[in-house]
């Protein structure tokens, strides 16, 4: 029987490393900072129990298949840093049965010139099992995790489904790594004018951060990892939901964007920090085009910033009119490449990036990151059972995680689709909100989103 491994150029990781970083990976490496590290991470929860033997087997399949999970960052080429291949052949594993709590042994941070962007960790109980998987943000973006994932339950479906139904997928073409900076920066880079320019926008027009509840924890070291809630909203209020932007004109995003701004400003106002404000959102935004979908797990990811005075709210449909007039701006102009294009520039600049990423400013008072249906980033075809992906004896039932958090971004949220059921996910910083604090504020929005589909 054909392997995942089968279906790359092999061996896939020695044709493309040694490999220079381009402008994403710089930019993550540089926000690698104490106590904020640029990883997220992700949460597999399954119907089944996973075998141990299959599993790490399939890992190893989808790694071959994507090489910068399988690589360092070292001095290569002229002295710079490169993606080069490690010689480990998986990533650390840490198998323990269901309820045994999720420890980082030397920190939550990854140092991706001693270890691979990769951790993962799975809990097996009697019927279920749950994984959680840490990715280095430089080492690759969501949708890449989830073109990975999809990789390893591809590959433990063929070894384990009991109609022995084998999952074909598309082929991967490492070579189409090495064209990823004329993805993220386009046909026509940013000059250095237009880079101060974006640079002085995003970095002097500062937003306030979230009202902190628990400020007397701030500056504490404390392990909350992984330290994320999720809340879903049932099938027939997610419907409601979608039907209430699309009367408006509007994308369900729009939406979400919508009541994040409006969700912000009533936290801070119950927490004392009301009255005017700039706010301002974080949206990730994949520069992927249709024709990579053979390129394996990397950084393909822009960002753009929503920012609103909160005296220029209006209504809310006002508010979401102004907010889906930019988000159609964004598309259309793919103002993503403007950001990355100003990195792109700054990262010429050996101690330029790291000064930036290293100020103690409030770039955005929240990250929004909008996965969809993250099993659409999938390339095999599975079964399904009632909507959920059966891959052998598993069936997933849900998939949940959040971005990174930054200094002074105190809340990081995601957002997925999965079996058709909106799931929303938010982290808050622990040095600034206790989980309680963190239920509290995506209740807060969870109640606003109720509020929107009934309107």
């Amino acid at each position: 029987m054909a392997t995942l491994a089968s279906m790359t150029e092999s061996p896939a990781r020695q044709r493309v490393l040694p490999m220079h970083l381009n402008a994403a990976d710089h930019l993550w490496l540089a926000q690698d900072l104490p106590g904020y590290p640029s990883t997220f991470v992700i949460q597999l929860d399954f119907s089944g129990q996973i075998d141990r033997r299959v599993w790490e087997s399939a890992l190893g399949d989808a790694l071959d298949r994507h090489p910068l999970l399988r690589a360092y960052i070292l001095p290569g080429k002229q002295d710079l840093p490169c993606w080069q291949a490690a010689p480990e052949q998986l990533p650390p594993v840490d198998w323990s049965a269901e309820g045994t709590p999720i420890r980082c042994p030397n920190g939550e941070a990854i140092d991706l010139s001693r270890e691979t962007g990769l951790r993962i960790w799975v809990r097996v109980g009697v019927d279920r099992s749950r994984v959680l998987l840490q990715f280095h943000h430089a080492a690759c973006d969501g949708t890449g995790a989830y073109r990975f994932i999809g990789d390893v339950l591809a590959s433990y479906a063929t070894h384990t489904d009991v109609v022995a139904q084998t999952s074909t997928l598309a082929p991967t073409r490492p070579q189409l790594l090495r064209s990823r900076t004329e993805r993220l920066i386009g046909l026509q880079p940013v000059g250095w004018r237009a880079g101060l320019a974006l640079g002085y926008r995003i970095l002097f027009r500062r937003p306030v951060p979230l009202a902190a509840p628990s400020a007397a924890r701030e500056g504490r070291a404390i392990d909350d990892f992984p330290g994320f809630l999720s809340f879903s909203l049932d099938r027939t209020i997610a419907q409601q939901l979608r039907s209430a932007a699309d009367t408006r004109g509007a994308t369900l995003n729009d939406l979400l964007l919508r009541d994040l701004f409006l969700t912000m400003r009533e936290w801070n106002r119950q927490h004392g920090s009301g009255g005017h404000q700039r706010l301002a959102v974080m949206m990730p935004t994949d520069m992927r085009r249709s024709e990579d979908c053979e390129m394996p797990a990397a950084n393909l990811t822009s960002y753009t910033f929503l920012a609103r005075e909160t005296r220029s709210f209006g209504t809310p449909d006002e508010l979401l009119s102004t907010i889906q007039a930019e988000t159609l701006r964004i598309k259309s102009l793919r103002l993503g490449t403007k950001f990355m294009s100003a990195v792109n520039w700054m990262s010429r600049k050996p101690k330029l990036l790291p000064f930036l990423a290293s100020r103690n400013v409030c770039l955005a008072t929240a990250v929004l990151s909008n996965a969809a249906d993250p099993s659409r980033r999938f390339t095999a075809k599975f079964r399904r059972d009632e909507g959920r992906i059966v891959a052998g004896n598993l069936i997933l039932e849900a998939i949940t995680g959040v971005p990174p958090l930054r200094a002074k971004t105190r809340a990081t949220f995601s957002i997925s689709q999965y079996n058709r059921r909106l799931t929303v996910s938010l982290r808050g910083d622990p040095k600034c909100f206790t989980l309680e604090d963190t239920a509290a504020l995506l209740q807060t929005y969870m109640q606003r989103l109720r509020d929107s589909a009934s309107a």
